[in-house]
């Protein structure tokens, strides 16, 4: 949600009591939505697209596109409840060409976190010349905006109260969040998705070291027509804070 003030306002005209508002709004988690537009104040913090830049012997995962390099500096200091380095880039690589979807890949090395200061060199497209070309290159806006769960999350499915007011009052209607673009990526906060969202486990109360939502995209899937991608870099809490983003898993669904 861009305003929890636009969340109350609507809940409002539907009914929903205060305290069950207030609730709800308890719920929320910052997340930064990193965009190509500078409007409502984002500040730059990335590259959308392009090639990538790493160290000599690092390599991604096999038939994995670039898709963002984001300036951990740049990032507003409000804008995610994870541990994120706060120096140096991440690089998040997804697969574009995969109809089906739907599988979890742990040790994907479809995340890499090059440190600040780290020689780097820009890599040519892997393969013999079929690869599908790299995506557009354009600069990414950060800003931070709040994150509202859906009836799937273990924040509203791990407390029966919550639950119960959930789906009594309809609470995730009211929350009229802009979908995910195709030139855009989240970090942190719940996942969104059309259907359910692939991960348990965001709860901030969540102690199990389980598995949370690090960041998120959209993608058209060239050569297949239709068809559109929502791509989830997912991690445990736990290998998060210890910076072993090789322990990060993708996961890929697919929407006709």
């Amino acid at each position: 949600m861009d305003n929890p003030q636009t969340y109350r306002d609507a809940a409002r005209e539907k009914g929903v009591p205060e305290h069950v508002i207030d609730h709800a709004l308890r719920l929320t988690l910052p997340q930064t939505e990193l965009t190509t537009s500078d409007a409502d104040g984002g500040v730059p913090a990335g590259r959308y697209g392009g090639l990538p830049s790493l160290p000599a012997g690092v390599e991604w995962g096999g038939g994995l596109d670039l898709v963002a390099t984001v300036d951990c500096a740049a990032l507003p200091p409000d804008g995610f409840d994870l541990p994120l380095p706060r120096d140096g880039h991440l690089l998040f690589f997804a697969d574009r060409t995969d109809p089906e979807g739907a599988v979890l890949i742990e040790d994907s090395r479809s995340v890499i976190h090059v440190p600040a200061g780290t020689p780097t060199t820009e890599r040519a497209l892997p393969g013999d010349g079929g690869a599908l070309p790299a995506l557009d290159p354009q600069t990414l806006y950060a800003r931070t905006v709040r994150s509202f769960p859906s009836g799937a999350d273990d924040a509203v499915l791990s407390d029966p109260e919550t639950k119960r007011l959930f789906r009594e009052y309809r609470l995730g209607d009211h929350d009229h969040r802009r979908p995910v673009r195709g030139d855009s990526l989240i970090l942190g906060g719940y996942a969104y998705s059309p259907q359910d969202p692939p991960i348990m486990g965001s709860s901030p109360e969540d102690e199990k070291g389980g598995w949370v939502l690090l960041a998120q995209t959209q993608l058209d899937m060239p050569g297949v027509s239709g068809t559109t991608a929502c791509p989830f870099w997912i991690i445990r809490r736990d290998e998060l804070g210890a910076g072993n983003f090789a322990a990060a898993a993708l996961v890929t669904l697919t929407y006709h």
